[in-house]
């Protein structure tokens, strides 16, 4: 049994790229869903956060427009979005999810849409995960999707974002799904577990989106063992929220901030968190300049302390600091950087057994220029 989906053009996007997105699952399906914790939600959120029972069998995304801030009127398109899919795929109505993004504050020409919704549900096929991407993407370069099979096990997905992209869900969009067969209480604990660990653990610019969603859902063909299904789904997700990090608006570089032996693992996590979305930080990567002073100063930021004598920093695998400065590898590190895509910076608390990694790019011209540009 396939997941089937559609694809229509409402005119959302410019030169008339396809903007909009039906899929359909081959029953309706246990599953679980993640929305942004921004207060000013867009209305397809509003709308799939109060219909969504712990299952679905279809999902009507578009983009190009966030249906977000024009008032009353976004829900009332979110629901007809909704109806019409279920009316033409012939399913019932509170079964269907809506997603948007796209540009904040533009009225939906909800006529439009509709009429590509019919387009869509009227021509159905297999699922294709680089083409679902392309079709949901705004600012994005290129597709992001992800497929992993162990065994009989299956998990893939696809997502959407490059800018706009910060920890609570953050423009983001990601579906991730199983033939694993998932009790309710089962899939949304893992998918929180797992979404902490990955696009909870991302930023390319701090910016919280109004519309970031993450689905996963199990198909039920499939009894596994929970622990390869929860290491399958974190390979996926971990997948594509790094692609997310490495399309970042403008970057040329990933940065993965590791930090371990923290006496806790909040305070590992809000470290790596503080070095990975510091600004002075991310142009230093972008500069190729390995300022750990940039490092340390955001490291000491949090609420945590850290013994400043005790504390090491490496640059890959260069140590810049531990209590002392080192020339040489600092030297070392400047070529590190000239010459790695994916720059590691760890941060050894020399405290206790636990860490987080934290994943962003680096902050560059493009992105000030992209984003001065691009109506939001």
């Amino acid at each position: 049994m396939d997941i089937l989906m559609g694809v229509g053009r409402a005119g959302l996007k410019s030169g008339g790229k396809p903007d909009l997105l039906v899929l359909l699952l081959p029953q309706t399906c246990v599953a679980s869903f993640l929305f942004t914790k921004n207060h000013f939600k867009s209305a397809s959120v509003l709308y799939s956060q109060r219909v969504f029972k712990g299952k679905v069998r279809a999902m009507v995304i578009n983009s190009g427009n966030a249906n977000c801030g024009v008032g009353k009127d976004g829900l009332t398109h979110a629901e007809l979005m909704a109806k019409r899919v279920a009316e033409r795929l012939e399913i019932e109505e509170d079964e269907v999810l809506v997603f948007s993004t796209g540009v904040i504050g533009k009225p939906m020409p909800i006529g439009d849409v509709l009429n590509a919704i019919d387009s869509a549900c009227g021509l159905l096929e297999p699922l294709d995960l680089k083409r679902a991407s392309e079709v949901v993407s705004t600012t994005d370069s290129f597709p992001k999707y992800d497929f992993v099979k162990k065994g009989r096990l299956e998990v893939f997905g696809f997502a959407k974002g490059a800018g706009m992209i910060h920890p609570n869900m953050g423009t983001m969009l990601a579906f991730v799904f199983t033939n694993a067969d998932l009790r309710e209480d089962v899939i949304e604990r893992l998918h929180r577990d797992i979404n902490e660990r990955t696009f909870n653990s991302i930023s390319v610019d701090g910016c919280m989106s109004t519309n970031d969603s993450f689905g996963l859902i199990s198909l039920g063909l499939l009894k596994e063992d929970l622990q390869m299904v929860s290491e399958a789904v974190e390979e996926v997700s971990l997948s594509l929220a790094k692609k997310i990090v490495q399309d970042g608006e403008g970057a040329t570089r990933v940065i993965k901030v590791h930090v371990k032996n923290a006496s806790i693992q909040l305070k590992a996590r809000l470290i790596a968190q503080a070095v990975a979305v510091s600004n002075l930080v991310k142009t230093a990567v972008f500069g190729k300049d390995p300022n750990w002073g940039r490092i340390v100063a955001a490291a000491g930021s949090t609420p945590f302390p850290i013994d400043q004598f005790k504390l090491k920093v490496y640059m890959g695998n260069h140590l810049l600091y531990d209590g002392r400065v080192h020339p040489k590898a600092i030297e070392s590190a400047k070529k590190y950087l000239e010459e790695s895509q994916e720059v590691e910076i760890t941060l050894d608390l020399m405290e206790g057994k636990e860490s987080w990694t934290y994943y962003s790019s680096d902050l560059t011209y493009d992105y000030i220029r992209i984003n001065a540009e691009y109506t939001t």
